[in-house]
């Protein structure tokens, strides 16, 4: 199988795994990012960024995740 690195903003090193395929990735890092959202268990900060990136093994991104919060309500249409 191929592998698939996952990294954190953060993070010094990815984290690797063997996966069947882009799709697989993908939903990996979906229920892992809703894990960790999770385990915050409300002490995420009111400004702050928690991003992923998921690679093939040739280095390719397979896509990226960005949450990031702020206070107030952005403008609408508002892109960052």
């Amino acid at each position: 199988m191929p592998i698939y690195s996952f990294k954190w903003s953060g993070e010094e090193l990815p984290t690797e795994v063997d996966l069947p395929d882009e799709h697989a990735a993908w939903s990996e890092a979906v229920m892992t990012l809703g894990q960790m959202l999770r385990e915050l268990d409300g002490s995420f900060p009111t400004e702050g960024e928690l991003e992923m990136e998921v690679q093939s093994g040739t280095g390719a991104t397979v896509g990226w995740i960005l949450v990031k919060t702020g206070k107030g309500r952005p403008p609408r249409g508002h892109q960052n």
